[in-house]
Formats: structure tokens, C-alpha cells, sequence
């Protein structure tokens, strides 16, 4: 568009918003130019977020089931030790399912409802005893890992910078500029992807235009 100026470009997004893709000579089409980039990588990410988030959740899930309930999330057991914000994360989800179904939630019902940020949690290391520690942690959560990386701390490094990138995109923030470059994230989902699951990555492959949208840039 040849009449873009940026009085046009702050009344539709708003100059802070603007402002990280301006330089000191930027005309109001680059700018443009690269907002345009950030949303279609941003856009192309979509599909690698998608399968890391399921299929880290329905690991972390078959664990905890695994070593401490069943039913874990309708009843959180001690031995777990989960912090009180996150029971209230829980609460507040069981909740909001019983209002808008009209039913008792079941189990699967809660999992799929829980943010990414819960998962990423169950990652630090005061889940050392009661996950990481266990005799098959690793096996069922990532069995295709290589045994010099199946470490909590290695993985808790990657997800969250992954979980960063995965935030700025939900709120439609930059990401083509972070020190964690949004093609490391790929590369890093990709990587715990495959170690969660050989079918699941090569599923991914199938319909991943990420590596083609950024190689145009």
C-alpha cells in the first residue's frame, strides 16, 4: 500500500506497538513490512506450539497418574506438593467447567483446560522428588531423549524459552527480535517433540511450513 504513513499505522495498532519495529530512518512501509514478517511467523509457529503443548501435557499427565492419583487433579495428593496458586489455577478451571457444562468435570476434561504455564510448571526443581526422581520419568515423558540429556534442568532451559515465544505470540508481541530467536524455539520444540514421540514429529513434518515461511525472509 502506497499511502501508508505512520498517523495511519498509530490510529490502527498504536505507536508502542509500532515502536520496536522502527529504526531511526524506517519508513512507515517497512515498519509495516515488518509487522506483516512478525505475524506470519508468528502464524507458522502455530502448528510445532500446538504439538509440543499436547503432547508434553498428556506425558506429564500419564506420569502424575502413574506415580500419585488417578484422578490428580480432582484431588491433588500431598505427596505431590502443588503450590496453593496453582490448586486455585485447578479450582478456578473445575469451575468454569461446571458453569458452562452443567456437569461434573471428569478427569480429561480439567487436562485439556490447563495452561501451558501449568505444565511448564511441574519443570522446577521442587518437582525433583515427587516427578524427576522417579524410576521411569523420563521413559514415558521423553523416551527418545539421549541419556546424557535426561536432565530437569536441560529441559526446564528449553521450555522456558519456549514458553516465552509462545506468550509474545499469544499476545501479538514481537518475536523476531529476541535474544531466544523464534527459529531456536522451532528448533527446540522439534526437538522435545522427537523425544516425546518419533510418529508425532514426523506428523508435524507433514504440515510444518515454518522452515519455508522463514527461509523467504
Amino acid at each position: 500500500m502506497d499511502n501508508i504513513n505512520f498517523e495511519v499505522l498509530s490510529s490502527i495498532f498504536s505507536k508502542a506497538r509500532i515502536s520496536p519495529y522502527a529504526s531511526a530512518n524506517s519508513t512507515a512501509n517497512q515498519i509495516l513490512a515488518k509487522y506483516h514478517i512478525n505475524i506470519m511467523l508468528s502464524e507458522a509457529m502455530i502448528p510445532t506450539l500446538h504439538y509440543l503443548e499436547i503432547c508434553l501435557r498428556n506425558r506429564i499427565n500419564q506420569v502424575l497418574q502413574k506415580y500419585h492419583s488417578a484422578n490428580w487433579l480432582m484431588k491433588s495428593p500431598s505427596s505431590l506438593m502443588i503450590s496453593e496458586q496453582d490448586i486455585k489455577k485447578i479450582e478456578d478451571v473445575i469451575f468454569k467447567l461446571k458453569r458452562e457444562t452443567k456437569r461434573e468435570p471428569k478427569h480429561d476434561d480439567i487436562v485439556a483446560q490447563m495452561t501451558f504455564g501449568f505444565w511448564v510448571s511441574f519443570f522446577h526443581r521442587k518437582y525433583d522428588p515427587s516427578i524427576w526422581h522417579r524410576k521411569d520419568t523420563f521413559k514415558i515423558i521423553f523416551p527418545n531423549l539421549p541419556r546424557a540429556n535426561r536432565k530437569r534442568s536441560y529441559l526446564e532451559a528449553k521450555i522456558l524459552k519456549i514458553k516465552n515465544i509462545r506468550n509474545r505470540i499469544a499476545h501479538h508481541e514481537p518475536v523476531w527480535n529476541r535474544k531466544t530467536s523464534i527459529l531456536d524455539a522451532h528448533a527446540m520444540c522439534h526437538e522435545l517433540i522427537a523425544a516425546m514421540s518419533k510418529e508425532a514429529i514426523e506428523m508435524l513434518r507433514a504440515i510444518d511450513r515454518f522452515p519455508k515461511i522463514y527461509q523467504n525472509f
